[in-house]
């Protein structure tokens, strides 16, 4: 009986785990946000440059300059060449608080980049990440996701407690019920 309330145990403890594994996922936006593939640059890149939400500026090989406009405004020919980089402007958003050259939680895996470049945006009531990844064949990456710090306990607490209850009721019908029947009709039988 006790192997059998130990393994229970055991079996909550991982869904519980795994249950705060997926409210992390879901947190750091992960199961709703991909890598998506932007189009190819006029020229290989050489470098990426600097970064502005979704737009980025990279060097090409041969030292020119390129802007890649927003890809949720540009359909195709969304490089155009620029002599510099321009300064950020200041955000007139009364939600905006700060830009930090980091992202704000982790971004989804990428296997494979040569170089990133990552920016995530403080508002009030979430936290936005964007990162460029370039290969080393010269294809670039884009993803985004978003953070709602606000929720951050709750999320856990309920991922911690789906997950653990997820495990905890089938290992105590299928495994622990059958033995406490057992013991009683040992009982009952003597």
């Amino acid at each position: 009986m006790l192997k059998r309330l130990g393994l229970t145990t055991l079996l909550t403890i991982i869904g519980g785990l795994l249950g705060l594994a997926f409210a992390i996922a879901f947190v750091w936006d992960w199961l709703t946000s991909d890598w998506v593939q932007l189009e190819a640059s006029p020229e290989p890149i050489a470098e990426l440059i600097s970064m502005e939400r979704d737009q980025v500026w990279v060097e090409s090989e041969s030292g020119v300059l390129y802007e890649y406009s927003s890809g949720e405004y540009c359909q195709s020919d969304c490089w155009t060449v620029v002599e510099q980089i321009p300064e950020s402007p200041p955000s007139d958003n009364p939600d905006h608080f700060d830009v930090k050259n980091e992202v704000c939680s982790p971004s989804r895996p990428f296997i494979g980049a040569k170089e990133r470049i990552e920016q995530c945006h403080v508002e009030m009531w979430a936290n936005r990440n964007y990162v460029f990844a370039l290969r080393e064949n010269g294809s670039l990456y884009f993803w985004q996701g978003q953070v709602y710090g606000e929720w951050l306990v709750i999320e856990l607490m309920l991922g911690l407690g789906g997950g653990a209850t997820c495990l905890c009721i089938p290992s105590a019908l299928f495994i622990l019920l059958p033995g406490i029947i057992r013991s009683f009709s040992k009982r009952a039988a003597q």
